[in-house]
């Protein structure tokens, strides 16, 4: 597949006037597990002092659809942790400002795309963005200038142009492979693999899940190229390193976000990934792979 061309583009998202800020905020969580509780415990610290009333609510739960109506007016704010919270509160909501969080670009796209209410629904997406992952890697690696991508289907850079976000880096260039078939996993890894210095991995559960993750790890192994992840779990599956933010690090952002707006008493929309991250390396796979990779920028 050929490599796009180097492309900076302003925003294009759904800019509008600011809102008055709100008054009520519902904290949504998809379950009760402790990835969402550690989000919006976090999230809450940032506003536990400010004059705004809050309630939680998970969307497992009999009770969230009455809670979700209960604050489906103009002046609130419900924040949703996780792709079934968005989903829950698209669903049973027609005039809040609604804030999705913890949940990765395409999974917010795939449940936004076709909505023409689009200007009442903020994002703030769980993995860092394109171009600072290509800084980050250039920072810590030596010599990476081709990184390949593996999506669904094929659409991952494409879809980052389409949302104003800079998809393309210069002194990196980026090729994408789709995957059409399930069948063709190992065939698209194998090639992405003798054609880039790197893969670098995107959220999207067809491709990286718990049936095929030590299969893309040992074929990309074999052909001596590493894999740059987006979990800890990751670099723990065999990813040389990961780039990702924790559940703490995406509460206190959306928290810092809505606190702002609280004091400025006035409600943007916001459409961006996460600009908090951290990273972690496997130091096994660096020294089987003879990678070098720096500490700190």
């Amino acid at each position: 597949m050929l490599p796009a061309l180097v492309l900076f583009m302003p925003l294009c998202g759904f800019a509008s006037e600011p809102q008055p800020a709100p008054k009520r905020v519902l904290l949504l969580a998809s379950d009760d597990g402790t990835l969402h509780q550690r989000v919006l415990l976090s999230l809450e610290r940032q506003i536990v002092n400010l004059p705004v009333s809050r309630s939680t609510a998970v969307a497992s739960a009999e009770s969230a659809m009455a809670q979700i109506s209960g604050y489906d007016c103009q002046d609130c704010l419900i924040v949703t942790s996780g792709v079934n919270a968005l989903r829950l509160g698209l669903e049973h909501s027609r005039e809040a400002h609604i804030l999705a969080i913890a949940i990765p670009e395409e999974s917010f796209l795939q449940l936004t795309r076709q909505r023409t209410d689009r200007v009442r629904i903020s994002a703030i997406y769980m993995e860092v963005s394109l171009q600072r992952m290509a800084e980050i890697i250039s920072q810590r690696l030596t010599g990476i200038a081709s990184v390949g991508i593996v999506s669904g289907d094929g659409q991952y850079l494409a879809t980052e142009k389409r949302q104003g976000h800079p998809s393309e880096i210069p002194r990196m260039q980026f090729r994408e492979y789709g995957v059409p078939r399930e069948a063709d996993l190992i065939e698209v890894f194998t090639q992405a693999s003798r054609e880039n210095q790197a893969i670098l991995a995107v959220p999207d559960p067809r491709i990286f899940n718990r049936d095929t993750i030590v299969r893309i790890m040992l074929t990309t192994y074999r052909s001596n190229t590493p894999v740059i992840g987006y979990s800890e779990a990751m670099t723990r599956a065999g990813a040389l390193m990961s780039v990702f933010s924790s559940p703490e690090m995406l509460g206190e952002e959306a928290g810092e976000l809505i606190a702002n707006a609280l004091r400025a008493q006035r409600w943007q929309h916001t459409d961006r990934h996460t600009e908090r991250y951290t990273v972690t390396i496997n130091p096994q796979v660096a020294r089987s792979l003879r990678i070098r990779v720096k500490e700190s920028p």
